[in-house]
């Protein structure tokens, strides 16, 4: 499964994001389609989840998961327009934070996507470590659901 995220800069703060039901912060983004480039699957996201046109201009990294076949992009988009206004029916709220200072309750893999954009040495590949015992779990969780 692939899946993009973006990291929008407004006045040196960084947009994130809440989606219902979940109590963390996210950078916006999501899944793409089958047949679909990263670049315009972000495209697509950003429009359809934030509701403004963007300019995707550099790849952050290529992040994927031990023990999992999901490959996660990570773009640096910009506004098209300056001060776009935002309107989202999948995000419960959205709010620009300090780049220094961002909120402790954040997915742990987002915190290292923007170390790694706030480093400035990118693209960056990597591969997130998974507690086996942690996968063996969420498997048997996902298998007893369907």
């Amino acid at each position: 499964m692939k899946k993009a995220y973006a990291i929008i800069i407004r006045n040196g703060l960084i947009l994130l994001v809440r989606r219902p039901g979940m109590p963390v912060w996210d950078l916006p983004g999501g899944n793409l389609l089958p047949n679909e480039s990263e670049r315009e699957g972000m495209q697509r996201l950003v429009k359809e989840l934030l509701s403004f046109d963007s300019t995707i201009e550099d790849l952050i990294g290529i992040y994927t998961k031990e023990y999992s076949d999901e490959i996660t992009y990570v773009y640096k988009v910009q506004e098209k327009i300056s001060q776009s206004k935002m309107d989202s029916q999948d995000y419960i709220a959205y709010n620009f934070f300090d780049l220094q200072n961002l909120p402790l309750n954040i997915y742990p893999e987002r915190h290292r996507q923007i170390k790694d954009y706030k480093g400035g040495n990118y693209p960056v590949r990597l591969r997130f470590k998974v507690n086996k015992w942690v996968f063996k779990l969420t498997s048997f969780i996902k298998e007893k659901k369907k």
